[in-house]
């Protein structure tokens, strides 16, 4: 009997002997299997991390040629241009500078993606001007509410630090995309901006940065997922989906790698707000002061250079003849002599023979030697300016500093950023200001016997002249789109007739866009609608409404006839 159960224990033994050394050669399988699933799905998102950016990288390269080509458009005198192509020439130009921002928006939206995702992002701080920065996110969300008949109001704390230290590319870009979702998704009403200094302590305050819409606000499902990488809400009542994109997950998490947070507070059919909040390291503490008054919000008139230089010489160093012609282009009526290189070979050859008074080079020419080649290139003239070209200016930024360059400028290259970058480096003896002559002085107010347009009903003047850039470019504009109602009404009334909906949804864009231009928002929203139905083949919508339609245009011919 003892023998028996000494066997039976034995082979119980065994067998579990077995079946443990049977489980362990399936679990280490199993792992391996997990660890090579694992590796591969690493190894496929790296593959996709790297595509997004070098497809980002090539990708702008055409964009920066559309953006530079467009304001040189924009820039030219239209004096010689024929009255009916000059109102469709400028519709063409801000269509295309829209289409283009928002393309380069989501651009360095993927590459700021792919650097959070390879773990390559990280802050490149600076010192910053807090006027400068803040201009320039309220000129650009103040036009585009202004041709939604939206309202706009930048409550800036006066109490605010002049300069402070911090990331300012990923402050802006968050900034940037909660204004323009604020603007693109709001029908009526308005977007209110408020920048304010919450505390502050030794050398260090707190910003809060708050962007309040009157949209249709967000269910507390949305909220839920309105930080998701390009999620898509709910459908809205007129059967539209909003897209949160990949901006909102990024402008979350550059918040959190600044010490800061980015909240949403929203109630369904109350519009939204979205509040960053950052701490920031104060420089110069003197008070910024009113930025939101005309000086801070004055749109860009006949277009006229901030100095002029015939004797200053700088050299680019770009391998892209596009690249080359946009920078001559902007730089032309400065009269500055732009010299360039292929190479950075090249570029010391220049150097020993020609005093430049500024260099730039595009970072996809920078060799790995680079702290070398700086050194050489400063042999002759130790302070010598040297700017880097580049489309993702917060990556290596800091890098680039350290090892001699003066600083960046990001592509797409600013016309304007351009000039103040250059103008900070000519010496006073070579620098001219700009003949402010009877052609191209900019007047500060109307001119007096064109004070009835501020009281002539269906026209705001005042968003007349920032639509159109200054006084002198919105008197022209009023002319031009005066001169062409006649025909206009003669070409939209045939389409109409001839039952063609897609050239009339053309032509009665074109129309729409130049009444924002000059300030005739009611006629504008009325040809939004009209143009909508014409996509649609909305044929009731247009049978009713084509002789208002066209009744309230032509009524701008009697109400603008005192401009001859």
């Amino acid at each position: 009997m003892h023998t028996v159960i000494i066997i039976l224990i034995a082979a119980a033994a065994a067998g579990l002997l077995v079946w443990l050394i049977m489980m362990a050669f399936v679990i280490r399988r199993q792992t391996e299997e997990l660890s090579k699933a694992k590796a591969e799905v690493m190894a496929a998102n790296a593959a996709k991390t790297r595509f997004l950016a070098n497809i980002s990288h090539e990708l702008l390269t055409p964009v920066n040629t559309i953006v530079g080509m467009n304001e040189m458009a924009m820039r030219e005198n239209a004096e010689n241009v024929p009255t009916q192509y000059f109102m469709s020439i400028m519709n063409y130009c801000f269509d295309i500078r829209d289409a283009s921002e928002s393309l380069v928006a989501l651009i360095n939206d993927l590459l700021a993606m792919s650097d959070i995702e390879s773990g390559k992002a990280h802050l490149e701080e600076q010192e910053y001007d807090t006027k400068d920065m803040l201009r320039s996110l309220i000129n650009k969300v103040q036009g585009r509410c202004s041709e939604k008949d939206l309202y706009f109001k930048a409550d800036i704390d006066e109490l605010l630090p002049s300069e402070m230290y911090g990331d300012t590319d990923k402050i802006t870009q968050i900034l940037t995309n909660l204004l323009s979702n604020a603007a693109k998704y709001t029908d009526v009403g308005g977007v209110v901006f408020t920048v304010s200094m919450l505390e502050r302590e030794n050398n260090i305050c707190k910003i809060s940065y708050s962007v309040r819409d009157t949209g249709k606000g967000l269910t507390p499902e949305e909220k839920e997922k309105i930080f998701a990488v390009y999620e898509r809400l709910d459908e809205t009542a007129i059967n539209q989906k909003t897209a949160t994109g990949l901006g909102l997950d990024i402008s979350r998490k550059f918040a959190e790698m600044m010490g800061g947070e980015l909240v949403c507070k929203s109630e369904y059919g109350k519009g939204a707000e979205f509040i960053l909040t950052i701490p920031q390291k104060m420089i110069d503490q003197t008070p910024v002061g009113d930025i939101t008054g005309p000086r801070g919000i004055a749109g860009r008139g006949p277009y006229i250079p901030q100095f002029i230089a015939p004797d200053a010489d700088i050299l680019v160093i770009d391998n892209d003849p596009m690249s080359l012609k946009i920078i001559k282009g902007l730089l032309k009526d400065t009269d500055v002599f732009v010299s360039s290189a292929s190479s950075i070979e090249d570029c010391i050859d220049r150097i020993k023979d020609t005093l430049f008074s500024v260099v730039f080079i595009d970072q996809m020419l920078i060799p790995e030697n680079a702290a070398e080649i700086i050194k050489k290139m400063r042999t002759k003239n130790p302070d010598l300016p040297i700017y880097l070209l580049t489309s993702n200016s917060a990556s290596r930024e800091m890098y680039y500093t350290a090892i001699g360059f003066t600083g960046y400028l990001p592509k797409p290259v600013d016309g304007v950023t351009l000039e103040r970058t250059i103008l900070k480096h000519i010496p006073p003896r070579i620098k001219q200001d700009p003949p402010e002559t009877q052609d191209n002085a900019e007047p500060r107010e109307m001119p007096w016997d064109l004070g009835w347009l501020n009281d002539t009903e269906g026209i705001s003047a005042a968003d007349g002249i920032r639509n159109s850039g200054g006084i002198q470019t919105y008197i022209t504009a009023l002319r031009m789109f005066a001169a062409t109602i006649d025909n206009n009404i003669k070409t939209i009334r045939g389409l109409y007739e001839n039952n063609d909906m897609m050239h009339l949804n053309v032509k009665i864009h074109s129309m729409s866009r130049s009444a924002r231009i000059i300030g005739a928002l009611e006629l504008s929203r009325f040809g939004d609608e009209m143009e909508r139905a014409a996509h649609s083949e909305d044929r009731e919508f247009i049978d009713a409404n084509i002789n208002e339609f066209l009744r309230m245009y032509g009524a701008y011919k009697d109400k603008l006839s005192r401009l001859n």
